[in-house]
């Protein structure tokens, strides 16, 4: 059973620093989380690992949250996107009760600030006229976090979230009112979610519902604590000797570069095929956000096709020049050399 408590939040803001450089699957420049716990509490999250109790045993419920962050607000540009994509779902079944996110997005429509939600509860339909209202005055994407498409799987890996089809009627719903819709396979498990019919199950499923973009990452293993929750998790899904996971991980928290590798040219090849964006489409948010923001994005986005693609020099490059532009410390030199300076200009040129 899961307790809320009521709570206010610490000193400091709300929202934190302005991130050093954009996030190129949410394109956000600032994070937020409105509960903190996870009603959910799905085993595969690293939420588990940063803490002492269980992920799921409290939420937190920040009953201040939407008036700390009404004035800081006012602080920030209009055009930097904030993503509600932390590790507390922002509409896990205590925004039933206390509908703080509602809040947060009344707040977010009465200003045009640009959002980007990720959730894996068909309740965000409740707010669905606020989400258009604010895609009209600026930018809303909605986003859900799949992992399979097989029931039995999906019992195992996330058994009090909604069931995976139910996500994609959602976003089907959204997608129907003009809202732009994504899918963020979040975590690809190595040996139990990344087998090619696991993952042409899930994006020919993601097709199907015609979202317009799919992202994808793999698991995040970051101390030992998470790494014993792993070990206790995979043999009740199958028998997976032990070594399958140290060959891949050895003391790292990342998949090794060569799984990677492999694994990504699968994905991307599948998504072409189906003709699946592998990141938010340009189109959805051209002139929405602040130009810097723009331009970073499309270099961010044209360097993770370059790393697929084995153009790892090219990628480079891509990425230190949107960190440099994102930050406004680009020159004309450096945009000039860069193989997207008529792309970049057409954006840069309208600030």
């Amino acid at each position: 059973m899961t307790y809320y408590i009521r709570d206010t939040l610490p000193e400091g803001s709300v929202l934190g620093q302005r991130r050093p450089t954009i996030n190129e699957f949410f394109l956000s420049s600032y994070t937020l989380s409105i509960y903190a716990g996870c009603e959910f509490g799905c085993p595969y999250c690293d939420g588990w690992a940063y803490g002492s109790r269980p992920l799921n045993e409290v939420v937190r419920v920040p009953f201040d949250l939407p008036q700390r962050l009404d004035q800081e607000l006012a602080t920030i540009d209009r055009r930097d996107l904030i993503g509600v994509t932390a590790l507390s779902d922002p509409y896990q079944p205590a925004e039933q009760q206390y509908r703080i996110t509602r809040q947060v997005l009344q707040l977010f429509a009465d200003v045009g600030q640009p959002c980007l939600i990720l959730t894996k509860s068909a309740n965000v339909l409740d707010d669905l006229p606020l989400l258009r209202r604010i895609n009209e005055r600026a930018l809303a994407i909605v986003m859900t976090t799949l992992v399979t498409m097989d029931p039995r799987l999906s019992a195992l890996l996330e058994n009090k979230s909604p069931l995976p089809g139910v996500r994609l009627e959602m976003l089907a719903a959204f997608k129907r009112a003009g809202i732009p819709v994504g899918v963020a396979i979040l975590p690809i498990l190595p040996y139990i979610n990344d087998t090619d019919v696991a993952l042409n199950h899930l994006l020919r499923a993601c097709a199907e519902v015609g979202v317009d973009f799919v992202v994808w990452d793999y698991l995040h293993i970051p101390n030992s604590r998470h790494r014993m929750r792993i070990s206790e998790l995979t043999p009740r899904i199958n028998s997976y000797p032990a070594s399958y996971y140290r060959d891949i991980y050895a003391e790292r928290p990342f998949v090794s570069t060569l799984y990677r590798t492999e694994c990504d040219a699968r994905i991307i090849t599948r998504c072409d095929d189906l003709g699946l964006e592998m990141h938010v489409p340009h189109s959805i948010f051209a002139g929405r956000l602040r130009p810097s923001n723009e331009a970073a994005l499309v270099l961010k986005h044209a360097a993770r096709r370059d790393i697929l693609q084995g153009r790892i020099n090219v990628a480079r490059q891509h990425s230190e020049l949107a960190d440099l532009i994102y930050r406004g410390q680009a020159t004309q030199e450096q945009l000039r050399a860069s193989s997207l300076w008529d792309d970049l200009w057409a954006i840069l040129e309208t600030k």
